[in-house]
């Protein structure tokens, strides 16, 4: 507990981190627009517990990984994104995961390629609406773009590449 005597200064000095924050553009305090409303809900009720709740929810979602339920995980991805969507890394490490950990684990190219797309879209459909000037979700973007159907560096390039390919002309 704080003594009595130092309440007050504290109070004070919070007041100026708060500004400098504020002034530095570190706090995001603005309402989120067209947010979904569980999202909306999440953010404002939660408050600080987000992170907790965030936390222990990327655990399970490791441990329904390291036991082959894709699915699963796949849906505590989701609500974690909502509980932190302005925290890239999150959406970095889901997208990366469905791209590259998961779609490995299946031995039929569309299906693969399903779990390629769906890290795609998390980031480009998703992420940027939340974070659209962080530069690292569009360099993530661009390398799976440029690793899973640029080069031959994955066994089913060629399907991604006509997959993609018939997406974008319909």
């Amino acid at each position: 507990p704080l003594p009595a005597p130092l309440v007050l200064p504290a109070a004070l000095l919070q007041k100026d981190l708060n500004r400098q924050r504020t002034r530095l553009g570190l706090t995001r305090v603005e309402p989120l627009e067209n947010a979904p409303p569980v999202l909306a809900f999440t953010t404002v009720a939660l408050g600080s517990f987000r992170g907790l709740i965030a936390n222990a929810l990327w655990v399970r979602a490791n441990e329904l990984q390291m036991e082959d339920k894709f699915f699963e995980q796949v849906q505590l991805a989701d609500w974690i994104t909502k509980l932190e969507p302005h925290f890239v890394q999150v959406w970095l490490v889901q997208a990366w995961n469905m791209a590259y950990n998961i779609s490995v684990k299946f031995r039929d190219p569309a299906d693969r390629w399903r779990w390629v797309r769906n890290g795609i879209e998390l980031l480009r459909d998703h992420d940027i609406p939340y974070n659209p000037r962080e530069a690292l979700i569009y360099r993530e973007l661009a390398w799976f773009f440029q690793h899973k159907m640029g080069q031959n560096l994955d066994d089913a390039h060629a399907y991604y590449k006509f997959a993609w390919a018939t997406e974008m002309t319909q």
